[in-house]
């Protein structure tokens, strides 16, 4: 089997897999002419898909992910070669199946783990509010203009209002009808955003968000949660139905001046 057709093969795998975790596929070009290659990220990790023409391998490995993008600090997770004029496509399958275990298997989980735990200590989560309503877009489309009419209307935006109003409702609707992968899905969010938010986010996802669904609903996404969001969600479960404190709401509108001549 011709070695790109081989590598599109693999790539596809490995992307089918991954997009399941939230994972997206960069545009990326290969280093030089000698090269195939493919880029996954998240907010924590990175994966790549690379095949040397010249050693004839083809290579799984991960990075970390910074602030810039992946730090390319790789690791290289699995080889295997591939000699076109020999290997068949059951050949490039076995390699899918091997990449596919090596991205989402027990040891990936738990790489995806330290390095989430290894940021939390470095800066303990700065994915705010805005930016969690964003990821929910791809579920609910409407929310793009909803969230661009809370920018215009108001200054900070406001996040636990708007998930309470916007977000909260439609996650409900969505988990009543969803069937085992689009809860999956839609946990999987969950658990990146709860991993990487900030303290704000995270209360809004467990306070705002998760309380709001009745012990139906919520027992059937729960079980799809990593063991942080659990135990958080735990916790917040608690305070279902409890009166929160209302936000400080800044109209847009007002002025720096006019608010230091109220001082």
């Amino acid at each position: 089997m011709e070695f790109k057709k081989a590598f599109d093969l693999i790539v596809g795998r490995v992307e089918e897999e991954l997009v399941k975790s939230e994972y997206t596929r960069q545009k990326v070009a290969a280093e030089n002419n000698n090269e195939l290659a493919a880029l996954f990220t998240s907010q924590n990790i990175a994966y790549s898909v690379v095949y040397y023409m010249d050693k004839q391998q083809m290579v799984l490995r991960s990075c970390t992910m910074t602030e810039d993008g992946p730090d390319n600090d790789w690791k290289t997770l699995a080889t295997w070669l591939y000699d076109e004029e020999t290997a068949t496509q059951k050949d490039a399958e076995s390699i899918a199946n091997d990449f596919v275990e090596g991205v989402s298997g027990t040891i990936a989980i738990k790489r995806a783990k330290q390095v989430k735990q290894k940021k939390r200590k470095d800066d303990d989560g700065n994915a705010d509010p805005k930016f969690l309503a964003k990821r929910f877009v791809t579920f609910f489309p409407e929310l793009k203009d909803e969230i661009k009419n809370e920018e215009d209307c108001y200054f900070p935006f406001r996040g636990a209002t708007f998930a309470k109003e916007h977000i909260a409702p439609k996650i409900d609707t969505y988990i009543k009808r969803a069937t085992k992968p689009e809860l999956e899905k839609i946990a999987s969010v969950f658990n990146v955003q709860y991993g990487n938010g900030d303290v704000d986010t995270r209360s809004i996802i467990t306070i705002v968000i998760l309380n709001s669904l009745e012990d139906a609903e919520y027992k059937s996404v729960y079980e799809y949660f990593d063991d942080d969001l659990k135990k958080a969600a735990d916790a917040a479960r608690k305070y279902k139905g409890k009166t929160v404190k209302p936000e400080k709401i800044k109209n847009k509108n007002t002025s720096k001046a006019s608010t230091l001549n109220n001082q």
